[in-house]
């Protein structure tokens, strides 16, 4: 065995003097591969030609790239990588369009090129793309997906045959026939980072695709869970105005039911133009006569109320009050409606309109929509929604005259409300009220909890904001009253720097409940929106996206509602 090391080095070193020296063609080429520097990108994208080394060749340049990415802090910038890039992207992406490649080797080339990020792999993008077939290529399109994805958040696509390839796999492909999760929310989500302008009609057409009947699982994958909840998400980002009138029709097709939610925030996106349609849409005319009539008992209303209720301008306000007068509503429809009322900032015709319509709900009717619950403590319990203590008497008289049905329900909704809106002048109403519970009662502690805070801060403002400084107690609702308390005095009091100061502390209250407040208070102090705070609520729910901080779905819902009310 020594015998042959010995031999061996003595040989690569023969080799290597006869490089050194110069020799004739044919001796010099057999010592060719003595003489690559092996730490040279470049003599491994020469490989690549050859099937032998191919594959050899593909891992040592993986190993160099990542190495290189490692050391630089993923910067795709640095000169190390960039020099790797420069060497590889281009040979990589030949030998995955020109040659016939296994499984394998096909799949390594196309994450290393994917990984690159670099516009010269874009071919290779493309051709994965157009060729690919369930169950064949699977990988290989997820890789092209994430590379994809990258050159556009680099601002480096700008091939317009890839980003076609791109939308084209997208429209064909079904998530019942995926293989991988990872592969079908890589081409998801490529989709959505893309987002090119071109796309707008397209994603309409199939936003537009009636649902095949009947729905089966694989039908509702393919449908709405992929295809359509993309192509409204799309529109959305996009703003693309002409997809509008498409997007309410599909709120109220009964097929789509699922995609509601994509759809309304593609709406409220396009505020100023999505409320005369969804106006439209909510009086049952024009483009919407059909899908209307096709609801029992106009069903529908509080599909489209609430949307126009998340826009919160004065002519969406208008239009559910001029709805609210008609006497043939159904209680269902009746309290939906009047409880969006809530959404706008309390003055007199708003706060008349909600009492009113209030005296037309039947008092035992359950209103199944809303998980059966009693329709007069429904209100009662929303009316604290509009941060108006002119309304505890009202609230206080409707718990104690309630009977029936009613009267069961409203101890656990009006008192709550009650004890949010009181002042130091309403306190012994609101605890005489409270008091009439015979035995233990959470309403007694959250009294107990509020007051205490009450009778503390009294009508300072920064009293109040600074009870939000402390810990809020984990458990139970009752104990947290305090808290909430502090956050209805604060706006009620509402200084000139009040949603400023609860902008600064809402990132730093992490109480699923109180934050929930504070973001409806902030709401309702900006009754001309407020583009600013808006920006300020995306960016915590980008970080506590992140960090998977839960509750953020409201707080993303009321930021596009501070941008929809300028007028």
């Amino acid at each position: 065995m020594k015998m042959r090391n010995a031999a061996l080095s003595m040989s690569l070193s023969l080799l290597s003097h006869a490089c050194r020296v110069g020799l004739p063609v044919a001796v010099a080429a057999s010592c060719m591969v003595a003489c690559d520097d092996e730490n040279d990108p470049k003599t491994w994208v020469k490989r690549l030609d050859d099937a032998a080394q191919r594959g050899a060749a593909i891992k040592r340049l993986d190993e160099m790239f990542n190495g290189a990415m490692s050391s630089a802090n993923s910067n795709r910038e640095d000169p190390k990588v960039k020099g790797i890039i420069d060497d590889a992207a281009e040979p990589l992406t030949k030998v995955y369009t020109t040659q016939q490649l296994d499984e394998k080797t096909r799949k390594d080339v196309m994450k290393l090129i994917a990984d690159m990020g670099d516009p010269r792999g874009t071919p290779a993008f493309a051709k994965a793309f157009k060729d690919y077939e369930p169950g064949k290529n699977d990988e290989d399109v997820k890789f092209a997906a994430q590379g994809t994805a990258r050159l556009s958040t680099q601002n480096k696509l700008t091939d317009q045959g890839l980003i076609d390839a791109l939308w084209d796999c997208f429209s064909k492909f079904k998530l019942s026939q995926a293989k991988s999760s990872n592969l079908y929310l890589d081409l998801q989500m490529a989709v959505k980072t893309v987002k090119h302008p071109t796309w707008g009609p397209k994603a309409v057409a199939l936003l537009s695709t009636p649902i095949p009947t009947p729905v089966t699982p694989d039908i509702s994958k393919d449908y709405i869970i992929f295809w359509q909840q993309t192509a409204a998400q799309l529109l959305g980002e996009l703003k693309f105005t002409g997809a509008v009138g498409p997007l309410v029709k599909a709120l109220m097709t009964p097929t789509k039911a699922e995609l509601k939610f994509p759809v309304r925030n593609a709406l409220h996106k396009m505020a100023k133009e999505a409320e005369p349609e969804l106006i439209k849409a909510l009086k049952g005319e024009g483009d919407y006569q059909k899908l209307a009539e096709a609801y029992p008992e106009r069903s529908y209303l509080p599909l489209i109320a609430e949307p126009i209720a998340y826009i919160g301008r004065p002519s969406g306000l208008a239009a559910i009050i001029e709805q609210l007068a008609d006497t043939k509503l159904t209680p269902q429809n009746r309290v939906a409606l009047t409880s969006y009322l809530t959404y706008w900032p309390a003055d007199a015709k708003v706060i008349n309109a909600y009492k009113d319509s209030y005296t037309k709900v039947p008092a035992d009717v359950p209103i199944a929509a809303m998980g059966g619950g009693n329709g007069h403590a429904i209100l009662v319990g929303a009316a604290a929604l509009f941060f108006d203590s002119s309304l505890t008497d009202w609230i206080v008289k409707e718990y104690t005259n309630a009977k029936g049905m009613a009267a069961d329900e409203m101890p656990r909704s009006a008192l709550p409300a009650a004890i949010k809106l009181m002042t130091a002048e309403q306190t012994k109403m609101v605890n005489d009220a409270v008091n009439k519970i015979s035995g233990p009662a959470s309403e007694k502690e959250m009294f107990k909890s509020a007051s205490a805070i009450l009778d503390k801060c009294k009508k300072d403002d920064a009293c109040y904001l600074s009870v939000l400084d402390t810990p809020v107690p984990s458990s139970p609702l009752s104990s947290k009253y305090g808290h909430i308390k502090a956050v209805w005095m604060a706006t009620m009091n509402k200084g000139p720097d009040t949603k400023a100061k609860l902008l600064e502390r809402l990132e730093k209250v992490k109480d699923g409940d109180v934050r929930l407040y504070m973001i409806e208070a902030i709401d309702i102090l900006s009754p001309q929106g407020d583009p600013a705070a808006a920006d300020k609520l995306d960016k915590i729910v980008e970080t506590d996206s992140k960090a998977k901080v839960p509750g953020t779905d409201e707080m993303y819902r009321i930021a596009l509602k501070l941008r929809s009310k300028v007028p």
